[in-house]
C-alpha cells in the first residue's frame, strides 16, 4: 500500500508541475491559439460592441476584451457567452446584420482567447447541477436520455455527442437564434447562469449520461 501513495503522490506533483509551470510547447500553443481567437472575434464582428487588443477601452458597448484574458475554466467561459447571447441577438437583429456561424475549431480558439485554460475546472456538485437542470427550465423543451419534451436536441443526446464545453460552445452558438424564437415563442424566461452553476449543470449531464447507458 505504501509504494501505491508514494506513486499517487508523484503522479500528483506532476500533474501540478504542468499545471502550474507549462511547457514552453504549451505556452507557444496557448499564445497562437489566443491569436487565432482574436482574429476569429475580429472576423466575426465582435469588434463592433468590443473593445480589441490594442483599441481604446471604454469606448464601445460591450466589455472591451483583454490579452491575454484572465485565465478561466471552460465552463466559465461558456456561461459568459451564453448570458451573453439575447444581448448579442439583439445588436445583431438591430443593425440588420446576420448572425456568425463559428465552427469548431474557430470557437475552440475563441474561447482560448477570452479566456480558458485546461485544468481550471473544480469538483462539479452533481446534486446541485440536477437542482439547476429543473430551476432553470431545461426539460420543458429539451428531453434527458428520452424523457421530456421533444421540442429540442435531447441533452444526453448532446452530451454524448460533444462531451465537454468547447465543441458544445460551437452549436450551441449557432443555432441560439433558433434557440431564442422558441424560448420567444414559450414565454419561457431566459435561464441565466451564475458563476458555477454551467459546471455543476454539466457536471450532472456528463454523470448521467455515463449511468444511463
Amino acid at each position: 500500500m505504501r509504494p501505491q501513495r508514494l506513486g499517487a503522490a508523484g503522479a500528483l506533483a506532476l500533474l501540478l508541475a504542468g499545471l502550474l509551470y507549462p511547457s514552453g510547447t504549451q505556452a507557444a500553443d496557448a499564445a497562437s491559439a489566443r491569436q487565432a481567437g482574436e482574429q476569429v472575434a475580429l472576423a466575426k464582428g465582435c469588434g463592433t460592441c468590443h473593445a480589441l487588443p490594442g483599441e481604446p477601452r471604454g469606448k464601445k458597448p460591450g466589455p472591451s476584451f483583454l490579452s491575454p484574458a484572465p485565465p478561466q475554466p471552460a465552463s466559465e467561459v461558456l456561461r459568459r457567452l451564453w448570458n451573453h447571447i439575447p444581448g448579442m441577438r439583439q445588436h445583431f437583429l438591430a443593425r440588420g446584420l446576420a448572425w456568425p456561424t463559428i465552427q469548431t475549431q474557430e470557437m475552440a480558439d475563441l474561447l482560448t482567447f477570452l479566456g480558458n485554460q485546461p485544468g481550471l475546472e473544480r469538483p462539479t456538485n452533481l446534486d446541485r447541477g440536477r437542482v439547476l437542470l429543473l430551476q432553470k427550465g431545461c426539460l420543458k423543451c429539451h428531453a434527458l436520455a428520452g424523457e421530456g419534451a421533444r421540442v429540442a436536441p435531447d441533452l444526453v443526446a448532446r452530451f454524448r455527442q460533444f462531451g465537454s464545453p468547447v465543441p458544445l460552445a460551437a452549436p450551441l452558438w449557432n443555432h441560439a437564434p433558433a434557440m431564442l424564437d422558441r424560448i420567444d415563442k414559450s414565454g419561457i424566461p431566459y435561464p441565466v447562469f451564475q458563476e458555477g452553476e454551467m459546471a455543476d449543470l454539466l457536471g450532472f449531464l456528463g454523470a448521467f449520461a455515463d449511468v444511463s447507458r
